[in-house]
């Protein structure tokens, strides 16, 4: 719905700008001005192509840096079961059961609580607890004190790596959307020079669609975890249905 709107209302603002300027320009355009606008339509039009594309990669590898930080989330949490499992003691298990639980909760929160509550959620209630209850385990022999203190290192690694959903849940508008919009009122204006027909506003409008997508691309990957695009933990999920499912079987 929102790529639609979007598209709807560039290409609508393209046709009603254009139809103005041309009215206006119209009996006082010579073939010097025709030039100068044909000229000047074709760099803005590159430009905007050019900044978005620019635009959509930046965005792309902020969120892809995202997904990754969930990927390596995944690992360590596989990691930290296989450790904690070869402890004995109920304070190992119920460990464990905390970062089952971090899992569940994470998979079933639809990113609520990190924007509400990030702090103080139950999700990183569930870290905090594992660490204060792996800190509990009784290590008998250097072994033990070396296989808890990699559970420790493993744990404070998880949770810093949380903090980067944390600093990217907060919603905004990238700047450089104000300068594409600003660049295509003036691509429409300069566009005003040509011949203004059915076929050159259809031209005009699937080039308008191409950059209303990319915008909304932008946006979207602007703000991961909102929208159709958002980031869905499907590290996680693996990681429940393929690794503490199959177990508790």
């Amino acid at each position: 719905m929102g790529m639609l709107i979007t598209i709807a209302s560039i290409s609508f603002s393209g046709i009603i700008v254009t139809i103005v300027a041309k009215k206006l320009i119209a009996n006082r355009m010579t073939r010097q001005h025709e030039r100068i606008g044909r000229l000047l339509f074709r760099v803005v039009a590159g430009l905007i192509a050019l900044l978005v594309s620019l635009s959509y990669a930046n965005e792309r590898v902020r969120q892809t840096k995202i997904i990754d930080s969930m990927e390596e989330e995944a690992s360590m949490i596989i990691n930290l079961s296989m450790r904690l499992k070869h402890f004995e003691a109920e304070e190992a298990k119920d460990a464990y059961k905390k970062i089952v639980n971090y899992v569940e909760l994470t998979i079933k929160d639809n990113w609520e609580n990190v924007d509400d509550n990030p702090f103080f959620s139950p999700i990183t209630q569930s870290l905090i607890e594992a660490n204060y209850l792996v800190l509990q385990i009784p290590a008998k022999d250097d072994t033990t004190k070396i296989e808890k203190q990699m559970i420790l290192n493993d744990l404070d690694d998880l949770i810093k790596l949380t903090q980067i959903r944390v600093y990217s849940h907060h919603v905004t508008t990238p700047y450089l959307i104000y300068i594409l919009l600003c660049g295509l009122a003036f691509m429409w204006i300069f566009f005003a020079v040509y011949e203004i027909n059915v076929i050159s506003l259809s031209f005009l409008t699937l080039y308008n669609i191409l950059i209303a997508v990319l915008i909304f691309f932008v946006f979207s990957y602007r703000n991961p975890f909102i929208g159709p695009l958002k980031v869905k933990p499907h590290s996680l999920i693996i990681v429940k249905t393929k690794g503490f499912d199959q177990y508790q079987k």
